[in-house]
Protein backbone atom coordinates (compact mmCIF):
# COMPACT_ATOMS: atom_id res chain seq x y z
CA UNK A 1 0.00 0.00 0.00
CA UNK A 2 2.99 2.80 0.89
CA UNK A 3 5.31 1.62 -2.15
CA UNK A 4 2.10 2.01 -4.51
CA UNK A 5 0.85 5.04 -3.28
CA UNK A 6 4.09 6.84 -3.23
CA UNK A 7 4.64 5.52 -7.22
CA UNK A 8 1.03 6.72 -7.70
CA UNK A 9 1.55 10.35 -6.21
CA UNK A 10 4.55 10.43 -7.84
CA UNK A 11 3.44 9.64 -10.93
CA UNK A 12 0.31 12.08 -10.61
CA UNK A 13 2.74 15.13 -9.41
CA UNK A 14 5.02 14.65 -12.19
CA UNK A 15 2.20 14.36 -14.58
CA UNK A 16 3.87 11.77 -16.70
CA UNK A 17 1.00 9.95 -16.56
CA UNK A 18 -1.07 12.31 -18.93
CA UNK A 19 2.37 12.73 -21.52
CA UNK A 20 3.33 11.06 -24.08
CA UNK A 21 7.33 10.12 -24.94
CA UNK A 22 8.65 9.40 -28.11
CA UNK A 23 8.67 6.02 -28.92
CA UNK A 24 9.39 3.19 -31.16
CA UNK A 25 5.91 1.41 -32.60
CA UNK A 26 7.39 -2.22 -32.77
CA UNK A 27 4.90 -4.17 -34.55
CA UNK A 28 5.71 -7.74 -32.67
CA UNK A 29 5.96 -6.93 -29.25
CA UNK A 30 2.88 -7.01 -26.97
CA UNK A 31 2.44 -3.36 -26.21
CA UNK A 32 0.94 -2.35 -29.56
CA UNK A 33 -2.90 -2.89 -30.27
CA UNK A 34 -5.33 -0.96 -32.61
CA UNK A 35 -8.40 1.02 -31.44
CA UNK A 36 -11.15 2.55 -32.41
CA UNK A 37 -12.40 6.26 -30.38
CA UNK A 38 -15.37 5.92 -28.57
CA UNK A 39 -18.07 7.91 -27.23
CA UNK A 40 -16.16 9.10 -23.67
CA UNK A 41 -13.64 10.45 -25.75
CA UNK A 42 -11.05 7.49 -25.05
CA UNK A 43 -10.92 4.45 -26.87
CA UNK A 44 -11.52 0.74 -26.93
CA UNK A 45 -9.86 -2.23 -28.64
CA UNK A 46 -11.78 -3.20 -32.22
CA UNK A 47 -13.64 -5.94 -32.24
CA UNK A 48 -12.32 -7.26 -35.36
CA UNK A 49 -8.35 -6.03 -36.60
CA UNK A 50 -8.70 -4.93 -39.70
CA UNK A 51 -6.05 -6.58 -41.83
CA UNK A 52 -4.51 -3.21 -43.34
CA UNK A 53 -4.82 0.39 -42.03
CA UNK A 54 -3.88 3.09 -44.20
CA UNK A 55 -1.70 5.90 -43.25
CA UNK A 56 -0.84 9.15 -45.53
CA UNK A 57 1.80 12.24 -44.14
CA UNK A 58 1.50 10.32 -40.83
CA UNK A 59 -2.17 10.19 -39.65
CA UNK A 60 -4.50 7.48 -40.11
CA UNK A 61 -5.89 8.52 -43.62
CA UNK A 62 -9.70 7.58 -41.84
CA UNK A 63 -9.98 8.56 -38.50
CA UNK A 64 -14.19 8.07 -38.09
CA UNK A 65 -15.54 6.81 -35.19
CA UNK A 66 -15.08 3.01 -36.07
CA UNK A 67 -12.05 3.26 -37.79
CA UNK A 68 -9.02 1.18 -36.45
CA UNK A 69 -6.03 3.16 -35.11
CA UNK A 70 -2.43 2.37 -34.35
CA UNK A 71 -2.28 2.48 -30.80
CA UNK A 72 0.42 1.94 -27.89
CA UNK A 73 -0.81 0.70 -24.47
CA UNK A 74 -4.38 1.22 -26.00
CA UNK A 75 -3.94 4.72 -26.73
CA UNK A 76 -4.14 5.43 -30.29
CA UNK A 77 -0.82 7.30 -31.49
CA UNK A 78 -1.80 10.46 -33.32
CA UNK A 79 1.15 10.57 -36.14
CA UNK A 80 4.03 8.05 -37.34
CA UNK A 81 7.22 8.46 -38.24
CA UNK A 82 9.79 6.68 -40.13
CA UNK A 83 13.15 7.67 -38.38
CA UNK A 84 13.71 8.05 -34.66
CA UNK A 85 14.21 11.96 -34.69
CA UNK A 86 10.31 11.85 -35.86
CA UNK A 87 11.00 14.25 -39.39
CA UNK A 88 9.31 12.18 -41.66
CA UNK A 89 6.10 11.29 -41.50
CA UNK A 90 4.75 7.84 -42.58
CA UNK A 91 3.28 6.94 -45.53
CA UNK A 92 2.14 3.52 -46.48
CA UNK A 93 -0.03 0.72 -44.79
CA UNK A 94 0.51 -1.18 -41.74
CA UNK A 95 -0.62 -4.75 -42.29
CA UNK A 96 -1.77 -5.59 -38.68
CA UNK A 97 -1.36 -9.42 -39.74
CA UNK A 98 1.87 -9.74 -40.76
CA UNK A 99 3.10 -7.64 -37.86
CA UNK A 100 4.29 -4.50 -40.52
CA UNK A 101 4.07 -1.44 -42.63
CA UNK A 102 4.94 -0.85 -46.01
CA UNK A 103 5.98 2.71 -47.15
CA UNK A 104 4.63 4.33 -50.52
CA UNK A 105 7.72 3.15 -52.01
CA UNK A 106 7.24 -0.67 -51.04
CA UNK A 107 9.86 -0.57 -48.54
CA UNK A 108 9.40 -3.00 -45.49
CA UNK A 109 9.48 -1.46 -42.02
CA UNK A 110 8.90 -3.35 -38.71
CA UNK A 111 8.67 -0.42 -36.65
CA UNK A 112 7.53 3.39 -36.64
CA UNK A 113 8.25 5.97 -33.95
CA UNK A 114 5.48 8.42 -32.57
CA UNK A 115 4.52 10.38 -29.46
CA UNK A 116 2.80 7.21 -27.47
CA UNK A 117 2.35 7.33 -23.04
CA UNK A 118 4.29 5.06 -21.38
CA UNK A 119 3.45 2.36 -18.23
CA UNK A 120 4.70 0.46 -16.18
CA UNK A 121 8.74 0.44 -14.76
CA UNK A 122 9.20 2.64 -17.51
CA UNK A 123 6.66 5.23 -16.66
CA UNK A 124 7.71 5.04 -12.84
CA UNK A 125 11.65 6.03 -14.11
CA UNK A 126 10.17 9.28 -16.00
CA UNK A 127 8.34 10.10 -13.12
CA UNK A 128 11.70 9.78 -10.78
CA UNK A 129 13.86 11.34 -13.23
CA UNK A 130 11.45 14.54 -13.84
CA UNK A 131 10.73 14.58 -9.77
CA UNK A 132 14.25 14.55 -8.90
CA UNK A 133 15.26 16.87 -12.12
CA UNK A 134 16.97 19.47 -9.84
CA UNK A 135 19.32 17.66 -8.11
CA UNK A 136 20.69 16.02 -11.43
CA UNK A 137 19.68 13.21 -13.69
CA UNK A 138 19.50 10.26 -11.69
CA UNK A 139 16.01 9.67 -10.14
CA UNK A 140 15.43 7.27 -12.66
CA UNK A 141 18.23 4.89 -11.23
CA UNK A 142 15.88 4.77 -7.89
CA UNK A 143 13.52 2.84 -9.65
CA UNK A 144 16.07 0.56 -12.06
CA UNK A 145 17.72 -0.19 -8.53
CA UNK A 146 14.28 -1.16 -6.23
CA UNK A 147 13.35 -3.04 -9.57
CA UNK A 148 16.19 -5.14 -9.95
CA UNK A 149 16.41 -5.80 -5.99
CA UNK A 150 12.84 -6.71 -5.98
CA UNK A 151 13.12 -9.06 -9.49
CA UNK A 152 16.41 -10.41 -7.40
CA UNK A 153 14.03 -11.59 -3.81
CA UNK A 154 10.96 -12.55 -5.63
CA UNK A 155 12.78 -15.14 -8.12
CA UNK A 156 15.18 -16.39 -4.82
CA UNK A 157 11.60 -16.70 -2.81
CA UNK A 158 9.97 -18.20 -5.48
CA UNK A 159 12.71 -20.46 -5.67
CA UNK A 160 12.21 -21.63 -2.62
CA UNK A 161 8.84 -21.67 -2.35
CA UNK A 162 8.71 -24.38 -5.71
CA UNK A 163 11.66 -26.10 -4.74
CA UNK A 164 9.56 -26.81 -1.36
CA UNK A 165 6.33 -27.93 -3.43
CA UNK A 166 8.35 -29.98 -5.51
CA UNK A 167 10.39 -31.92 -2.98
CA UNK A 168 6.90 -32.32 -1.22
CA UNK A 169 4.99 -33.72 -4.09
CA UNK A 170 7.12 -35.60 -5.97
CA UNK A 171 9.97 -36.15 -3.98
CA UNK A 172 13.56 -34.91 -3.75
CA UNK A 173 14.52 -36.31 -7.29
CA UNK A 174 12.24 -33.37 -9.03
CA UNK A 175 14.22 -30.66 -7.35
CA UNK A 176 17.26 -30.22 -9.33
CA UNK A 177 13.76 -30.27 -12.79
CA UNK A 178 12.37 -27.97 -11.42
CA UNK A 179 15.38 -25.81 -10.47
CA UNK A 180 16.18 -26.27 -14.53
CA UNK A 181 12.90 -25.05 -15.36
CA UNK A 182 12.97 -22.33 -13.34
CA UNK A 183 16.09 -20.88 -14.47
CA UNK A 184 14.83 -21.48 -18.15
CA UNK A 185 11.58 -19.64 -17.14
CA UNK A 186 13.85 -16.47 -16.24
CA UNK A 187 15.43 -16.37 -19.51
CA UNK A 188 12.32 -16.83 -21.46
CA UNK A 189 10.75 -13.92 -19.76
CA UNK A 190 13.82 -12.19 -20.56
CA UNK A 191 13.31 -12.28 -24.50
CA UNK A 192 9.46 -12.13 -24.54
CA UNK A 193 7.35 -9.19 -24.36
CA UNK A 194 6.42 -7.96 -21.36
CA UNK A 195 2.91 -8.23 -22.52
CA UNK A 196 3.15 -11.80 -23.26
CA UNK A 197 4.89 -12.47 -19.64
CA UNK A 198 1.95 -10.93 -17.51
CA UNK A 199 -0.33 -13.42 -20.14
CA UNK A 200 1.43 -16.41 -19.30
CA UNK A 201 1.51 -15.27 -15.32
CA UNK A 202 -1.81 -14.92 -15.15
CA UNK A 203 -3.42 -17.92 -17.21
CA UNK A 204 -0.70 -20.13 -15.02
CA UNK A 205 -1.49 -18.47 -11.61
CA UNK A 206 -5.39 -19.04 -13.14
CA UNK A 207 -4.32 -23.40 -13.59
CA UNK A 208 -2.66 -23.02 -9.64
CA UNK A 209 -6.07 -21.42 -8.27
CA UNK A 210 -7.87 -24.97 -9.23
CA UNK A 211 -6.24 -27.55 -7.04
CA UNK A 212 -6.04 -24.42 -4.25
CA UNK A 213 -10.41 -24.41 -4.73
CA UNK A 214 -10.79 -28.15 -4.67
CA UNK A 215 -8.15 -28.52 -1.53
CA UNK A 216 -10.70 -25.81 0.49
CA UNK A 217 -14.01 -27.96 -1.00
CA UNK A 218 -12.63 -30.67 0.30
CA UNK A 219 -11.03 -29.22 3.99
CA UNK A 220 -14.60 -27.07 4.44
CA UNK A 221 -15.83 -29.87 6.79
CA UNK A 222 -12.35 -29.72 8.23
CA UNK A 223 -12.85 -26.23 8.76
CA UNK A 224 -15.92 -26.44 10.32
CA UNK A 225 -15.34 -28.76 12.80
CA UNK A 226 -12.14 -26.89 13.88
CA UNK A 227 -14.30 -23.77 13.95
CA UNK A 228 -16.94 -25.37 16.00
CA UNK A 229 -14.44 -27.07 18.74
CA UNK A 230 -13.02 -23.67 18.87
CA UNK A 231 -16.29 -21.91 20.52
CA UNK A 232 -17.44 -24.80 22.57
CA UNK A 233 -14.52 -24.81 24.38
CA UNK A 234 -14.38 -20.76 24.80
CA UNK A 235 -10.68 -19.98 25.15
CA UNK A 236 -11.30 -16.44 25.69
CA UNK A 237 -12.74 -17.31 29.08
CA UNK A 238 -9.54 -19.03 30.10
CA UNK A 239 -7.59 -16.20 28.85
CA UNK A 240 -9.90 -13.99 30.69
CA UNK A 241 -9.42 -16.01 34.01
CA UNK A 242 -5.73 -16.63 33.41
CA UNK A 243 -5.35 -12.32 33.35
CA UNK A 244 -7.25 -11.63 36.61
CA UNK A 245 -5.28 -14.55 38.16
CA UNK A 246 -1.92 -13.27 37.05
CA UNK A 247 -3.29 -9.39 38.03
CA UNK A 248 -4.12 -10.98 41.30
CA UNK A 249 -0.03 -12.22 41.99
CA UNK A 250 1.32 -8.53 40.86
CA UNK A 251 2.53 -10.34 37.49
CA UNK A 252 2.90 -8.86 34.01
CA UNK A 253 0.21 -9.34 31.48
Amino acid sequence: IVICTLTGLVLVMTGVNTERFPTEITFSGGDISYVEANESRGFSEVETTPAEILISDGYHQSAGPDDALVAWHEVAVDRLYVDEAMTIPFTGTVFTELSEARDANGQTLTSLWGLAPENGAPLTMLGFQRGLSPLGDWGHYIVLLSVFLFGISTAISWSYYGDRSANYLLGGRAVLPYKLAFVAAHFLGAIISLQMVWDLGDALLAIVIWPNLIALIFLAPKVVEMTNDYFDRKPWEENQRKREEWKRQGKKL
